[in-house]
């Protein structure tokens, strides 16, 4: 069944909408040791650094940094470290508007996904 020519056109429109907005909304970095990176949206800020070494011969890597709720918006600023190699993802929230919560968090591995988002 073909769908109707202006259908077609509001559907791929809404798509690349629904698209963008949710790019602006996660930046995110795949990144290996060493790293970092402050991404800013709107609604949250963050700051962190990846650094690796050796640790009794296995390979680890830090995240440390910060992220903060920007505005008073009810939603938290988030971010969500993803280590390479199956491990869950973790999160460190800061919720309410001004509020800054550290990163300290290692991993075994040399690389990671890190996302902010506000949810």
């Amino acid at each position: 069944m073909r769908l109707a020519l202006p259908l077609r056109a509001v559907l791929a429109a809404a798509a690349l909408v629904g698209g963008t907005v949710v790019a602006a909304a996660t930046p995110a970095t795949a990144a290996t040791c060493p790293h970092s990176d402050s991404p800013k949206i709107d609604g949250a800020e963050a700051t962190w650094t990846l650094k690796c070494k050796k640790v009794e011969g296995v390979e680890t890597f830090y995240v440390d940094g910060w992220v903060e709720d920007t505005r008073a918006d009810g939603m938290c600023a988030t971010v969500t470290i993803a280590p390479d190699g199956g491990r869950y993802p973790e999160e460190v929230q800061a919720c309410g508007a001004g509020t800054r919560e550290q990163i300290h968090k290692s991993y075994t591995g040399r690389t990671a996904t890190v996302k902010l988002s506000v949810r």
